[in-house]
């Protein structure tokens, strides 16, 4: 029953990620990163390549790396969020040693007793639909990029489908004469969701007359300049080149720190403003659970404006006012960085 530190970690993105959990590999790359992080950090400290057990990562020691992760001036200035998804890729490994390893679960239960820590939430930006309209007229139909451009970002809207979606998108998820487009999300959990006729078609045009011919990802909606698939990062710079340009005529836009996810947050907000029930927009966005679409039942505060002008005040109201009486450090950083999802994979 080993404590190394470097074989539980092979044990745990092989054996238990990937084939008991069924992670997707984009979780899987980041639980990679915030391993590559730690164990940076401790070899750090140690100054030396000693060979870690489980043991090394004990409470002080992942304390101190969270305190190193937000720390602005000797760290890395992470926000909460970033600090506490890099908790839960270390509390994801805990949970599996006290699984299979029972000689190290007192450990383990400590670990898991650090708690994630409170952070302000992060505002809900979502465009108006005046500002949907400017970002959609940006994209030059002349030029196939720009047809590409339209078509991802009307898929974007119509889905409120991640950037990790959309890079992901394969044209086997289609199903054209339904108008129905099935995609595989966090977690591979596959939703189904309507298309509007006009989304069809415009998708339709770009597959048959624009889309780059590719041999490396000829099952890939969406192809790049170099004729390869996106990553999210190339979805997240399509939006933004096309806000940044909209935000020239249209000012409201340059006061908003938008971004892919707020194209997510519209198409939930718009959803909620036609009066769709929140348990269809959990199904349509994909969420885990109706705490993550409840953020939209408080964002909207004109939509909340007008259903209570709608039932109106009770009337003697003025009359009731009136007064009364938060291996060794090298080979595993090594392992970690050659560690690929395409490895995952096989």
């Amino acid at each position: 029953m080993t404590t190394d530190l470097a074989e539980n970690l092979k044990e745990f993105f092989h054996a238990y990620l990937r084939d008991q959990k069924g992670v997707s590999p984009n979780t899987i790359k980041n639980y990679r990163d915030s391993f590559k992080l730690l164990i940076a950090f401790i070899a750090a400290k140690r100054r030396g390549h000693s060979r870690l057990t489980v043991l090394d990562l004990d409470v002080k020691t992942i304390l101190a790396f969270l305190r190193h992760l937000e720390d602005p001036q000797s760290g890395r200035g992470n926000c909460a969020q970033t600090r506490n998804r890099r908790l839960t890729a270390i509390h994801s490994f805990f949970r599996y040693v006290s699984l299979c390893r029972p000689h190290l679960q007192p450990h383990a239960k400590r670990v898991l007793a650090i708690p994630v820590k409170r952070a302000p939430p992060t505002p809900t930006l979502f465009l108006s639909r005046k500002e949907l309209q400017c970002v959609l007229d940006q994209p030059s139909t002349l030029h196939p990029d720009g047809i590409r451009d339209l078509a991802m970002l009307i898929f974007l809207y119509n889905t409120g489908a991640r950037a990790q979606e959309v890079a992901d998108a394969r044209l086997a998820w289609f199903d054209f004469p339904r108008r129905t487009v099935t995609i595989t999300g966090k977690g591979n959990k596959q939703r189904t969701t309507p298309l509007w006729q006009s989304t069809v078609d415009l998708i339709r045009l770009y597959t048959k007359k624009h889309r780059r011919k590719s041999p490396i990802a000829s099952d890939y909606l969406f192809i790049n300049q170099r004729g390869g698939s996106f990553t999210r990062f190339g979805v997240r710079a399509i939006v933004k080149k096309y806000i940044q340009r909209a935000a020239r005529t249209c000012p409201s836009l340059a006061d908003k720190r938008l971004s892919t996810h707020s194209l997510r947050h519209t198409t939930a907000s718009h959803l909620l403003e036609s009066n769709v029930d929140p348990n269809v927009i959990k199904a349509w966005l994909g969420h885990a659970s109706m705490s993550s679409t409840s953020r939209y039942l408080h964002a909207d505060l004109s939509h909340k404006r007008r259903i209570l002008d709608q039932f109106g005040p009770p009337q003697n109201v003025a009359s009731s006012l009136e007064p009364k009486h938060q291996a060794r450090a090298g080979n595993i950083l090594d392992w970690l960085e050659d560690l690929s999802t395409e490895n995952l994979g096989r």
